[in-house]
């Protein structure tokens, strides 16, 4: 990329981004559990017309996190329909926007577009973002926000007069925002940025220049807004539901449980943070003498970033459950220190790392080849697998210059994403929602029916995705009993749940099936044993009455109801 086109890097690299992870946003291949939460409770705020109050599928509020990830999936409703693509496609470019917004905070703070373009790319390629850009859950859009803060921050404190009033917008508003997405942890990130900006040694501010009375108080008002707006619907019974969920079950009671979560936090963002974290250190002279002559702006921007690294990890450590999307916050402004190192600094391994990911890469595009000749051929696969060999060959054939090693792998990192995915999408879809729907109206499912759904309530809400909003299904986990209803109705189960439902006056057919779309004994050997106890502990079941009478095919509206238990 040629210094005239870097300075556009940041419309560039989202475009890449987004290319690159499409195929894992836009299905439902891999269904967080978490998802269903907030489409469940989307899809009921629109149906009730409420469109402040979470609910869950039983039908009862949900305040255990704020609004705006269900605004998210309302306005996406509202835009696009019910589907898994609407689900995601707001969350999905929310990535795509994290990762502009990285290039533009590096830009704006080391007047560098190589640094600002390297970090995006590093922010791009991350793992987690990927996987929580394809997901319809409120941690990106929190990353976000976050970031736009920390933005403002670093930009405050690094000033040698007043700053822009911009700055103080973007520092106290996204804090607020983040607020209104996930509650009391964007208190802590505001919170420990406004201490390091009093009391860091290089660039220390006093109290008064982090004030603009205006970005403040609006900032207070976005923050409170929802709260007071629930405390007036339902009174102060809620608050009790919202601080459990954010503290009282969230936080560890125990000392080795959160030294057990600290070093899985520490792990894991080490993990997440591969290649980058061998290359950076592989030098450690170098390193040091880097670090030696920066001067002070930019010893206060790795201080920054530092602290809300270990932020995050004292996080992630002190909540009873370890999961690894609270680590997310950390890595933009883990970016901006890793692509400042890698373009300022002397490193290793960037050739090994570059030709590894690169190898990789051909392996996969290698096992589709192979799956296609010998197991059965897929159009995404093909096409896909065509594609990711086009680039790569370009590559080998030296017909673009990425400009630098640490874009190059970035690139290659992204590719590598795209290819596993292709590779496991004919092995892995359609999803158990998509063939449990398909199954359903190829028995005539009627608007005078209800279906009701047993075990994990995550089928439940796929269902309903897959469906587009058109079937009534009613979640029965953890109750396993018939319904005493006269309407017509369909169970749907897992196979290994059979026995625990009185199906003596059902019909049985199949409903859905894991790799249903390959015999495992098309397989090599060694993956058969594997693929066939998949396909048995995927197996979902659909019954109805033996005397259900047919009708035709339509789309009932309402899906909500309580199963009375």
């Amino acid at each position: 990329m040629n210094s005239r086109l870097s300075a556009y890097s940041w419309i560039f690299v989202p475009l890449i981004f987004l290319l690159f992870t499409a195929p894992g946003a836009v299905s439902y291949v891999f269904f967080h559990p978490d998802e269903k939460y907030y489409t469940d409770a989307a899809l009921q705020m629109i149906e009730k017309n409420d469109f402040f109050t979470p609910y869950k599928a039983d039908g009862t509020p949900r305040f255990n996190k704020p609004v705006l990830a269900y605004w998210a999936l309302i306005g996406s409703y509202k835009i696009a329909g019910v589907s898994p693509f609407s689900s995601r496609i707001l969350f999905w470019f929310g990535g795509a926007l994290l990762v502009a917004v990285t290039f533009l905070m590096v830009r704006s703070l080391t007047r560098n577009q190589h640094i600002a373009t390297v970090a995006s790319l590093i922010t791009a390629a991350n793992p987690l973002l990927i996987l929580s850009s394809s997901r319809s859950i409120p941690d990106i859009l929190l990353a976000l926000f976050l970031t736009i803060s920390a933005w403002g921050f670093m930009e405050i404190m690094v000033a040698e007069n007043r700053p822009r009033k911009l700055f103080f917008w973007m520092a106290w508003l996204g804090a607020a925002f983040a607020f209104e997405t996930k509650g009391i942890p964007a208190v802590a990130y505001a919170g420990i940025s406004i201490l390091y900006l009093l009391a860091n040694p290089w660039k220390r501010k006093k109290a008064g220049n982090l004030i603009n009375s205006a970005a403040l108080i609006t900032a207070f008002a976005v923050a409170v807004s929802w709260f007071a707006i629930m405390y007036q619907m339902h009174g102060s019974s809620y608050f009790s539901s919202f601080f459990a969920d954010q503290v009282g079950i969230r936080i560890s009671s125990g000392i080795m449980g959160a030294l057990s979560n600290t070093f899985q936090g520490i792990g894991f963002l080490v993990a997440f943070t591969l290649p980058w974290a061998v290359i950076v250190f592989s030098k450690p002279k170098e390193l040091r003498d880097h670090l030696k002559k920066n001067d002070k702006k930019t010893k206060a921007l790795y201080g920054f970033c530092l602290i809300w690294m270990v932020l995050t990890i004292v996080m992630s450590g002190a909540v009873s459950k370890f999961y690894d999307r609270y680590l997310l916050p950390a890595i933009p402004v883990i970016s901006v220190f890793f692509a400042s190192v890698l373009v300022q600094s002397k490193t290793g391994f960037k050739n090994f790392v570059l030709y590894l990911f690169v190898g990789l890469n051909l392996i996969v595009n290698m096992t589709g080849i192979l799956y296609t000749v010998f197991v059965g051929t897929d159009f995404i696969l093909v096409a896909g697998t065509l594609t990711s060999l086009l680039i790569l060959i370009a590559f080998f054939l030296e017909l673009f210059n990425p400009a630098s090693k640490e874009k190059a792998i970035a690139n290659s990192l992204l590719l590598l994403y795209f290819n596993v995915f292709i590779l496991l999408y004919p092995l892995l879809m359609p999803g158990t929602g998509e063939q449990l729907v398909l199954s359903l109206r190829r028995e005539q499912i009627s608007k005078t029916d209800t279906i009701y759904v047993y075990g994990n309530i995550r089928t439940a809400s796929a269902i309903r995705i897959q469906s587009h909003n058109q079937f009534k299904v009613v979640n029965m986990d953890p109750v396993f009993t018939v319904p005493e209803k006269p309407d017509n109705h369909f169970l749907v189960f897992r196979s290994a749940d059979r026995s625990s439902l009185d199906l003596a006056n059902y019909k049985i057919v199949g409903g859905s099936q894991s790799l249903s779309r390959v015999s495992a004994d098309e397989l090599p050997s060694f993956l058969q044993p594997v693929a066939r106890k998949m396909q048995a502990k995927g197996r979902y079941l659909i019954a109805k009455p033996g005397n259900m009478r047919k009708n035709f095919r339509v789309t009932p509206k309402k899906w909500y109801s309580s199963p009375g238990i």
